[in-house]
């Protein structure tokens, strides 16, 4: 899917993006001729990039906040092998000009990734959209790369902002509606570690990788590495938290619970893994607390509504106050959730072009109460290959009958699973140890 291509290409390509996007031609400053800038451009006019970046430092000295300025500099310190320097050149223009030139600021994230700088370039594009917004472009490079990171906690916020503003395509919905793991081919990421050996954190796909094939003594000894390097990394604590209840190692909760930093408590992976050590405990009140936890974070990830369902089958010593109606609207949503699992996976199949199953997404999104979702699908799914058989007009026309200007991006009415409260319960032990 797009997310995964997205970041390999990127990665791949990225050294002839990175020439092409240091060499920007700037209109020249009105100097004294004795400027350090003056000297510089000369240096420039000759070719010589090695002596202009010997003039950098007097030069930055008297134009730290000139945009233009610093650009010029960027390209500099491309020139003469100094790729860091570059990369940081860039993102000080970009902030210099309060981020206001959407092509300077993909220029400045080629040149990080350049040299290895991911996550330099994931906290710079976060900067750059809460200056501007309404950067659409930008706002979707961040989408992908978090995507490709398997950070859907963050990634989620900038899709849905996507699709309300109308600008959504099928890759983007298709990774958007997809709560399963799909990390993005060690090899790209590797390279990233390659150029820059300081920042592990390009490593975490390659625990999902051994998670998924069950090696979780080897993701545990990954995730650990990343951790002693960067344990602020929060994506990296929970996955080392679902690797250790994956393992049977519940012992080791308290101590991993006791590192937690950040802002963990936002992760539906906190709240799964505290609540399957609740389980485990046959702490069931407790459980079905943290599992509630993980829906309210995001409602469409189907373990935690599995996991919600078998707690509150096994509540006794502890008023829920759910009633049969609630628990029968939990069951339509693991369900619903289930057949949108399935139906993106056969859509994916198809290369991503079945008219039908792009539909019959949509009208899943719509039972969800996902109708901005749905109506985009819809959308997209006029653009697929005909099918005679499906009706896609009739299904938009419908969806969108049920929305106006108001409607939120997850509608709550008609869906009583989305009003439980469960607040009351009390948490687990090891939820303390923090």
């Amino acid at each position: 899917m797009r997310t995964s291509i997205a970041l390999g290409l990127l990665i791949l390509s990225v050294a002839a993006a990175c020439c092409a996007g240091c060499k920007q031609n700037h209109a020249p400053q009105d100097d004294e001729p004795t400027s350090p800038l003056t000297a510089m451009n000369e240096e420039i006019r000759q070719g010589r990039w090695d002596q202009a970046w010997r003039l950098s430092d007097a030069v930055l000295t008297d134009h730290r906040d000139d945009h233009q300025v610093l650009a010029k500099l960027a390209r500099v310190a491309f020139e003469s092998d100094h790729p860091n320097e570059s990369a940081d050149l860039l993102m000080a223009a970009c902030r210099a000009e309060a981020f206001k030139n959407e092509t300077r600021i993909q220029q400045a994230v080629v040149a990080a990734i350049f040299v290895g700088r991911l996550f330099d370039a994931i906290d710079f594009l976060t900067a750059a959209v809460t200056a501007q917004p309404e950067q659409l472009q930008t706002r979707r490079l961040i989408f992908d790369l978090l995507m490709g990171m398997e950070n859907r906690t963050l990634a989620e916020p900038h899709g849905r902002y996507l699709v309300l503003n109308r600008r959504f395509d099928v890759e983007l919905l298709t990774s958007l509606c997809n709560t399963g793991r799909n990390p993005p081919e060690p090899d790209s990421l590797a390279k990233i570690v390659a150029r820059n050996p300081n920042d592990k954190r390009p490593l975490i796909p390659q625990a999902m990788i051994a998670m998924d094939q069950g090696l979780y003594a080897d993701a545990i000894m990954k995730l650990e590495e990343i951790l002693d390097a960067h344990p602020e990394s929060v994506q990296s604590q929970i996955l080392l938290g679902e690797a250790i209840v994956e393992a049977g190692k519940y012992d080791s909760l308290d101590s991993w619970a006791a590192r937690l930093q950040g802002a963990y408590k936002e992760e539906v992976g906190y709240w799964q893994t505290v609540g399957d050590w609740a389980s485990h405990q046959n702490d069931h009140c407790g459980a079905a607390r943290c599992y509630w936890e993980a829906t309210q974070r995001d409602s469409y990830v189907l373990d935690a509504w599995t996991g919600l369902r078998t707690a509150l089958n096994q509540l006794q010593n502890c008023d829920a106050n759910v009633t049969s109606e609630t628990l029968e609207s939990i069951d339509r949503c693991i369900e619903r959730l289930k057949r949108l699992r399935q139906a993106r996976h056969r859509f994916v199949r198809s290369r991503s072009i079945s008219r039908a199953t792009a539909v019959e997404i949509a009208l899943i999104l719509s039972e969800l109460g996902r109708l901005w979702e749905a109506e985009a699908w819809l959308t997209v799914a006029l653009t697929l290959p005909e099918d005679p058989s499906t009706d896609v007009t009739a299904a938009r026309d419908a969806v969108v009958s049920k929305m106006s200007k108001q409607t939120p991006w997850q509608v709550q009415q008609g869906h009583p699973e989305l009003q439980i409260d469960l607040s009351h319960l009390a948490l687990p032990a090891v939820a303390h140890r923090n």
